[in-house]
């Protein structure tokens, strides 16, 4: 039985090691923290319960796939939300509050709004949203589920039929694709806020991924009963009834490697040493999944021979966007907000400068905020509303969460939501106020430069160059997360683990892997 050692208890982390157990593997997966989750993480107080991180349950059939090659159903229970998400365009009065505006769940009705906000621009936005519902079915098919061990993929004929868009859409950037449908600002916004679910902008991110669209606009927004978090422990205790030994607060300190004994063999890792309660343990290796933040894993625990990636790579990469996080418990309802509520300022660009150029605390902000009581009263206490507000910040290790440029920052969202949304009374109304800032995923995950999502996707980060699954340097060390393919957030860090799954079987298929194929092997 294969000793495999899974660093990293985030969803990636959990996923690889629930995949690998049902493979036969002997797994212990080891998180530095007390509890799992990594960015997807839970916080409770004074009877609030809060998701930490990711707050979008989208890309469904990744999750229900995931459980079926384990062996087991989905057991969430989702809710569709509708409308999928309101909007408050930035106020023109200095003290007025936004008109709101509703996305509403399904594409006809998605296609009415737009036509309303722009006479005359159905047929557009139609052909936008079936271009990315074929830019989403290609790249599920073929560049998402891969190893990208073989060129095979890009030979299919799929992908050969659909060459000429798939280049255009390689070629150009989101937001030439968004203006060339649309010319109304918010219809603008709402094919364009997508790219910050990538840690960009939609200047720099490939016109490819217009397919987000198809996920909120066509395929819809739906809310898992009882917080995100739930996928989590889902997750993780699908992966201990197969036998995966979890041990939090086991931090890992160092690798320990023998070189290869030929001289075209790759070293290979034959120890991870961790730090846990109980002192500095060892664990043996047969291989090792590192589903953890890759600049630390490689700059801090690999020696400079067994580095994938040289230092100059790191300087020239982007990390994405940081983010500012507010908890808040709220005394009362707030009747004005949806679910899933974007807070759009009228100056896009200088926002976007503001967070990826100039590398400063944008003023003002467009900023998310998930109230998820609206949906899910259990989550606080009768008559309380909870939220999670996250605004994109730079990438910056230096905010710190308890300094007074963070604290006035965060004030200032808290007063911007207030006026916004029409509910002036907000800051005297919170019972809780917990602010997270950069430094804290830095403490937290080892975040590269206080990265909130992981590096950003664009054209030169994504696909088969943003990372391989598999290291080059190092014979059984394996990829998986933010940092590798196919990308960040919750569906492509469970799509990772798969790959994963595939590297160890040598498997070169593109797509997911065939249940029946997968299941009891």
């Amino acid at each position: 039985m294969r000793r495999t050692i899974v660093i990293g208890g985030g969803i990636a982390g959990l996923a690889s090691a629930a995949l690998l157990a049902q493979e036969g593997h002997a797994v212990t997966l080891l998180e530095q923290n007390a509890s799992l989750g990594g960015r997807a993480g839970i916080h409770r107080e004074a009877g609030f319960t809060f998701d930490t991180g990711p707050s979008w349950y989208l890309m469904p059939e990744v999750f229900d796939h995931l459980f079926d090659l384990t062996g087991a159903p989905n057991p969430l229970e989702l809710i569709d939300l509708d409308p999928a998400y309101r909007i408050f365009p930035q106020p023109a009065g200095a003290s007025a509050a936004s008109t709101p505006l509703d996305v509403p769940a399904g594409r006809t009705r998605v296609l009415d709004l737009f036509d309303r906000l722009e006479p005359g621009s159905r047929d557009r936005v139609a052909a936008y949203l079936d271009s990315a519902s074929r830019t989403y079915r290609l790249a599920l098919d073929h560049f998402l589920y891969t190893t990208f061990s073989t060129p095979a993929g890009f030979t299919h004929p799929q992908v050969l039929s659909g060459l000429g868009e798939l280049m255009e859409l390689l070629s150009t950037s989101m937001q030439e694709r968004i203006n060339r449908t649309v010319d109304h600002p918010v219809a603008r916004q709402i094919l364009g806020y997508p790219a910050v679910f990538l840690g960009t902008r939609p200047e720099t991110a490939p016109a490819m991924y217009h397919l987000m669209s198809h996920l909120d606009l066509v395929d819809g927004v739906r809310y898992p009963a009882g917080g995100m978090h739930t996928l989590i422990t889902a997750i993780a205790a699908r992966a201990r009834d197969l036998g995966v030994t979890i041990r939090t607060e086991a931090e890992v300190v160092s690798l320990t490697h023998e070189p290869g004994r030929l001289p075209a063999r790759k070293p290979q890792l034959t120890e991870v040493l961790a730090r846990t309660r109980h002192g500095l343990e060892a664990f043996a290796a047969d291989a090792v999944v590192a589903a953890c933040d890759l600049h630390h894993l490689e700059t801090r625990l690999l020696p400079r021979k067994l580095q994938t990636r040289p230092a100059s790579s790191w300087r020239r990469a982007d990390p994405g966007m940081g983010a500012l996080v507010l908890l808040l418990g709220v005394e009362g309802r707030l009747d004005k907000l949806a679910h899933h509520n974007l807070l759009f300022t009228s100056n896009w660009e200088k926002n976007f400068d503001a967070i990826y150029r100039d590398r400063r605390i944008p003023d003002p902000a467009s900023l998310y905020v998930c109230a998820p009581s609206r949906t899910d009263p259990t989550l606080a206490p009768a008559g309380c509303e909870n939220l999670f507000v996250l605004v994109p910040w730079p990438a910056d290790a230096s905010l710190h969460a308890h300094s007074p440029d963070v604290q006035a920052g965060a004030q200032a969202a808290i007063e911007q939501i207030a006026q916004w949304t029409g509910h002036p009374d907000l800051a005297g109304r919170l019972r809780v106020r917990r602010v997270i800032a950069p430094a804290d995923y830095v403490r937290d995950f080892h975040a590269w430069s206080g990265t909130a999502l992981g590096p950003a996707n664009t054209l030169m980060q994504s696909i088969f160059l943003r990372g391989r699954v598999r290291s080059a340097k190092v014979a059984n060390l394996f990829y998986a997360g933010a940092f590798t393919a196919p990308g960040v957030g919750l569906p492509m860090c469970v799509i990772s683990a798969e790959n994963v799954l595939k590297a160890f079987r040598d498997d070169r298929t593109s797509g997911p892997l065939p249940v029946a194929e997968a299941v009891g092997r």
